[in-house]
């Protein structure tokens, strides 16, 4: 769900479950995303329906079904509510909220990294969504530029289609497989070990690192599966988030913050001043600064890739912090103000005529 509505292809349906679909919104690795109408209001919502050549697939089917149960158990501030979900000529389907606003992807794509001050809003706003989906007892397992929307309300991470409960066997345990995105991985899943909360604060700092250079932090190119053996790159950075997404990075998963750890951090921190627009990093008050690497060109750096399942190259015993504290709604409250402001700027330079 990015923004970008494309017409009905001929093969869709043209109404699920007594929704009228008004056009695609996305297509993922399990299903097919449309812009729908509410039956009794006329809302807007969005439509799931697994893609055809998956409906017979037992696994993929209960995968599907595991998507609706999961998204409902987190709190809806942090992501599109679940409305209803069920089963329609032998397709499964789920109807969420439509979030409306932007793909953080597409606006790294579109418009390069992000201001500080606008980047300080995204870090809290995604780290208060993961603080309240590991507080759910889930975990997200494929945190990402493409399902972190940013909103006038803040900022919504969606698409639950691989997320698991804290308890669960891991992918790898059972099918010899894991599941993700190569380049939004921590290492530990990458070689087989289990996908813990600390997977996904991996994974927010690469986000993070990502979305305010424009580049990856470990391994240069996000399509690469990458196993963290360097140290994280995390020059051009504003300085009062190098610690914070440092922390995040740590090779091993039980010296990682938890979600809610990493946001104390933030709220705690002043945000860079909102005006200012011109620098990402603030020159430190001793050590020489770092120079601002220039901005990759064409989508170097900011390729999104699909979310894959992939044997890994051996399975590691790894052992992981599963600390969870409950601190997500001062969070979101702190990064709304920062997104609406991203998403008024896209919508006003839209409407400025051209010169």
């Amino acid at each position: 769900m990015n923004g970008h509505i494309a017409p009905l292809e001929p093969a869709d349906p043209r109404e699920v479950a007594g929704h009228t679909l008004l056009g695609r919104l996305g297509s993922g690795g399990m299903g097919l995303v449309y812009l729908g109408a509410d039956p009794d209001s006329g809302g807007r919502v969005a439509v799931k329906t697994i893609h055809p050549h998956l409906a017979g697939d037992p696994s993929y089917r209960r995968r599907f079904k595991d998507e609706a149960y999961l998204a409902s158990r987190v709190a809806s501030f942090c992501t599109a509510r679940v409305l209803a979900h069920g089963e329609e000529d032998g397709r499964p389907y789920l109807v969420t909220e439509y979030v409306g606003g932007v793909s953080l992807h597409s606006r790294l794509v579109g418009e390069g990294p992000l201001p500080a001050a606008d980047l300080h809003g995204v870090a809290v706003g995604v780290a208060s969504a993961l603080a309240a989906i590991h507080a759910a007892g889930l975990v997200h397992r494929d945190l990402k530029p493409a399902n972190v929307m940013l909103t006038l309300s803040g900022c919504r991470v969606i698409d639950f289609g691989i997320a698991h409960s804290q308890d669960a066997r891991t992918a790898a345990a059972t099918s010899g497989q894991v599941l993700g995105t190569p380049g939004w991985m921590a290492p530990e899943v990458l070689i087989g070990g289990p996908a813990t909360p600390a997977a996904d604060v991996f994974a927010w700092g690469c986000l993070i690192a990502h979305a305010g250079t424009g580049r990856m932090p470990i391994g240069g190119d996000p399509a690469t599966l990458c196993t963290a053996v360097d140290d994280p790159d995390l020059s051009g950075l504003p300085e009062s988030l190098v610690p914070a997404v440092r922390s995040a990075l740590a090779k091993n998963p039980a010296e990682r913050p938890s979600a809610s750890e990493l946001l104390l951090t933030l709220v705690e921190q002043q945000a860079p001043d909102a005006g200012d627009h011109r620098r990402a990093v603030p020159a430190p008050p001793v050590r020489t600064p770092t120079p601002v690497p220039p901005r990759p060109s064409g989508r170097e750096g900011r390729r999104d890739t699909a979310t894959k399942a992939f044997t890994p190259p051996g399975v590691a015993d790894t052992t992981t912090s599963r600390r969870t504290r409950l601190l997500a709604g001062a969070g979101a409250a702190a990064g709304t103000a920062l997104i609406g402001a991203i998403i008024a700027g896209r919508t006003q330079g839209r409407n400025e005529p051209r010169r």
